[in-house]
Formats: C-alpha cells, sequence, structure tokens
C-alpha cells in the first residue's frame, strides 16, 4: 500500500480542483495509479513467462469512449508491447471500482461475460467489437452536431483552449502544427483554412495540449470548422516487459489505434518540435462517456464489450501472428490468477483511499483547532 500512499500529494492536488463524491474521488485514485499497479505487477507473476502483444496499456471505463464512429475504448498514452495480462487486469479493476454495489469484487456473472467475449474475439478478430448499449442510443445534442457548433457552445475543448488562450500568430504555434501537418501529408491544408484561435491547455494527466481552431479562410464556405488536439506523448522508459516497438511515441498511439479501435479516431499525426515528441489528433464534435456507476446488467455488457476489444485487439497486435496459441493456452492456464491479482489490486487500492482520506480529515480537523 505504500507506493499507493506516495501518490498522496498529488491525489489531493487533484482532489482540490473537482468536486467529486467518494467513489468518484476513489476512482480518481485508480486512474493515476496505474504506473503504480503496473509496477506491483512483477511481485505477483513471472512475467518471462506470460506472453507478449500490443497491449491498450490503460483500459478503464473513463476512456471508453461514443462518437459518430462507434464506441469503443480509446486513450492509447500507455499502450506499447506487453504482457497481455495487464490489460485484463486493470480492466477487471476497473469496473469492479466502478459499480454501484461497493462490497466485494466483481460478481462472477461479469467476469463470465468479458472472458466469453475476450476468447470469441481473440479467436475470431474479424467479428466487430460488440457496441455498449448504454451510450449506443445517446444522440449528439444540439451543440454536437458538427464543429462549428460545438465551438459556439464554449463547452469542454472549446472552453479550455479559450481558458488558456495563446496567440495563433505565435512562431511556436505556426511550426508545431506545419510540423504536425506534414507528418500528414496534408500541408495544403493551411491553404483553405486559418489558425482562428489556439489554446495551450493542461491535460486531465499531466501532459499539456496545443489545441487549434482552424477555420475556413473563404468566410461564405460551408465547410465545417477542425479542432485539432496536439499534445506532448508520454514517453515511459522501455524495459524487458514493456516497450514501444516505434523510435516515436506518437507512431506508437497511431498504432495502438488501429489495432484497437480502427476508425474510431480522424486526422491521426505526429510530429517531433523541440526536441519534444508529439501526437495529434482531430477532436470529434461529438464524444461521450459513461459517467454513471454501474448495475449488474451493465456490467455485464460493459465487460462484453472491452472483452471484445482487448481480444481482437491483442490478436492483431501479436508480432508473430503464427503465435496465436500461446495466449489462448496461457488464458485457460492463469486466468484465475490475472483475476485474483486484480482483486488484489482493487483490494490495495481501495485500503489506500481510506488512509488518504483518513489523514486530509486529521488535516481538516488540526486546521479548525
Amino acid at each position: 500500500m505504500e507506493e499507493y500512499l506516495r501518490r498522496s500529494e498529488d491525489f489531493q492536488k487533484r482532489l482540490s480542483l473537482q468536486g467529486m463524491n467518494r467513489k468518484q474521488a476513489r476512482y480518481l485514485l485508480f486512474r493515476m495509479a496505474g504506473p503504480v499497479m503496473q509496477s506491483r505487477l512483477y511481485r505477483f507473476l513471472d512475467l518471462n513467462k506470460v506472453p507478449t502483444t500490443f497491449i491498450h496499456g490503460n483500459p478503464h471505463i473513463d476512456n471508453y469512449v461514443r462518437t459518430f464512429h462507434g464506441s469503443a475504448m480509446m486513450d492509447f498514452d500507455r499502450s506499447r508491447m506487453g504482457p497481455y495480462c495487464w490489460d485484463i487486469i486493470r480492466f477487471l479493476a476497473s469496473i469492479s471500482l466502478h459499480r454501484e454495489e461497493d462490497e466485494g469484487f466483481l460478481s462472477r456473472i461479469v467476469v463470465e461475460h468479458f472472458l466469453d467475449a475476450y476468447i470469441t474475439h481473440y479467436l475470431n478478430p474479424e467479428i466487430p467489437a460488440k457496441q455498449l448499449k448504454l451510450l449506443k442510443t445517446v444522440e449528439p445534442e444540439k451543440w454536437q452536431i458538427n464543429t462549428r457548433e460545438y465551438l459556439k457552445s464554449n463547452k469542454r475543448w472549446a472552453k479550455k483552449m479559450r481558458d488558456y488562450a495563446v496567440s495563433p500568430k505565435s512562431e511556436q504555434v505556426q511550426l508545431l502544427l506545419q510540423k504536425f501537418l506534414e507528418s500528414r501529408q496534408e500541408q495544403g491544408l493551411l491553404s483553405d483554412y486559418m489558425i482562428s484561435e489556439v489554446g495551450h491547455t493542461p491535460g486531465s494527466l499531466g501532459k499539456k495540449h496545443y489545441i487549434y481552431n482552424l477555420m475556413p479562410k473563404n468566410v461564405d464556405s460551408h465547410k465545417d470548422a477542425i479542432i485539432l488536439d496536439i499534445k506532448e506523448v508520454y514517453e515511459e522508459k522501455n524495459n524487458k516487459f514493456f516497450f514501444s516497438p516505434f523510435a516515436h511515441h506518437g507512431q506508437r498511439m497511431i498504432e495502438a489505434s488501429k489495432i484497437f479501435a480502427d476508425g474510431m479516431e480522424d486526422r491521426l499525426g505526429y510530429c517531433t518540435f523541440q526536441n519534444k515528441q508529439y501526437w495529434g489528433r482531430e477532436i470529434p464534435s461529438f464524444a461521450v462517456k459513461v459517467k454513471k456507476f454501474l448495475d449488474k446488467d451493465e456490467q455485464c455488457d460493459f465487460a462484453y464489450c472491452v472483452g471484445s476489444q482487448l481480444g481482437k485487439g491483442h490478436r492483431k497486435g501479436l508480432m508473430n501472428p503464427k503465435d496465436f496459441e500461446v495466449i489462448e493456452k496461457d488464458l485457460v492456464q492463469n486466468f484465475d490468477r490475472y483475476y485474483k491479482i486484480s482483486k488484489l489490486f482493487a483490494f490495495e487500492l481501495d485500503l489506500a483511499f481510506g488512509a488518504m482520506m483518513q489523514k486530509n480529515a486529521l488535516y481538516e480537523d488540526y486546521r479548525s483547532w
């Protein structure tokens, strides 16, 4: 538990900026504790014996998104080659900490839904991953219909961009965009569009984003506006068990998107600028996530949807497609062990969260003396 408690100061800073109830705050700690959990994996498993594939790296509920293209687990900051079981362990802990009920770990029926979907789509990767019922029927609001309406609404990324506005005429802003467009062979875009607004905004867990609002130069044009998100990538150090097969981390994230959520993201690109690596995309006007804590039926559906995506992705992400049997055999032999490790991690995090909140309460009492 000590490793989690070392994040206490960062956690309290983030918590103080957001109005959260207890369960939401606990889930924030879970999100922040991903690297801690991953570092503890070595204590419970001989990773030399766990098959390696391209992993999502951080499959948790807040990273599951519905857009006009469908729904899928997104956000590939932590993607890389690694032991396939990490995605399973991280996701099962995620869904357990995002339930309406607050006792025990996941019901076995939820785990069975995940396992059924994972195996089915691992063996048959040509089958499309299942779409989440909870989001499938959500219709875009008026301000989400297109990017022009999104910008007018001044919500989400539009608001962030304006809250942290920088000059569109800045040389750094213009050069970064040019580098990004070069990676896409889309330099001609600025013949038709101009940089209207730019913001240099903080991300949810550290890295900053450059948000560009590109508007058609022809004011009478019926073309939609474009919002680009170009951010500095995470550059975690490679080790024997977790490593990137690409020299540029932007390429790594683009490959992960193709493997796990092909067609879900638009205008993907990458570049290196001022000795920093960047990755970028077009921000969709319509993007919704699961906000509520899940009842039993919703847990089963969520487990099946993500299980189908991870099974399909792990099969596609094998370095040698002929090795597909190694994960299948390992899953049969060791899934119960992975389930128990996920349960242990969720239990440890719950204990650490309780200790952090108790410590914070003591400080508050002290200040009131």
